[in-house]
């Protein structure tokens, strides 16, 4: 059990994800467990933002599996994509989170453009979770504008914003290209990419201990006086 945190400033993290990035889910997990782990479940800020996976994937209406996208994509055979999905699935079960191994795949830059619209109104973080917990568990079809939509009512967007929002003239697509502008900036490469207190860098889904190492020196800080290494 882990010792109650010190009191202080609010732990800040920058995270640069996406819906269908399998690593941000596994990582994401067990950063919130070593939130939990740490006793900081009320110091620490989080700001999910905006950054595509792939690009070059078909748009929502042209959604195909991820299976088959991988294998054209990465130029493996089936069974080694799936082998891959099953190790995937194994590390997630490891912080106790569901995994479908076949799930639809297209491009997200609209549901992009959804999130910035709810974090507009302060509710990006929870559609975010909710879209990437219910793709992984293979409960939701976030390709699916509907669902979207329905989704997006439950956070408080009315459904002619959120069919806004998706539609590629949509205002919110710089606010979408702005993120993934910052992220080139740092060097992002590859997501989940996270910055703690908008200074120290921990790219990758990286081991809990890792995250619990980090997140108790932050919270530390201001006690020691001292300053974290990156």
């Amino acid at each position: 059990m882990a010792e109650p945190a010190i009191s202080g400033d609010p732990i800040t993290i920058d995270i640069w994800t996406d819906v269908v990035c399998p690593w941000c889910y596994v990582g994401e997990a067990r950063l919130q467990e070593a939130i939990k782990a740490e006793g900081l479940e009320d110091r620490v800020q989080i700001q999910a933002h905006s950054f595509e996976l792939d690009p070059s994937a078909p748009k929502m209406a042209s959604a195909q599996s991820n299976v088959d996208h991988l294998v054209k994509k990465l130029g493996r055979s089936e069974a080694q994509i799936r082998e891959m999905e099953e190790q995937i699935k194994q590390l997630a079960a490891e912080v106790d989170m569901p995994y479908a191994v076949d799930r639809p795949m297209a491009n997200t830059r609209a549901i992009h453009r959804l999130l910035q619209a709810a974090t507009e109104k302060g509710q990006g973080n929870e559609l975010f979770r909710t879209l990437q917990g219910g793709y992984f568990s293979g409960q939701l079809d976030v390709f699916d504008e509907d669902v979207l939509v329905a989704e997006a009512a439950k956070v408080g967007l009315a459904e002619e914003e959120a069919r806004a929002a998706l539609a590629e003239t949509s205002k919110f697509d710089e606010a979408v290209q702005v993120d993934i502008g910052r992220a080139r900036q740092l060097g992002v490469t590859g997501v989940p990419y996270m910055l703690f207190n908008h200074k120290y860098a921990a790219p990758g889904a990286l081991p809990l201990d890792a995250y619990r190492s980090a997140l108790r020196t932050l919270a530390n800080m201001d006690a020691e006086g001292g300053n974290a290494d990156a």
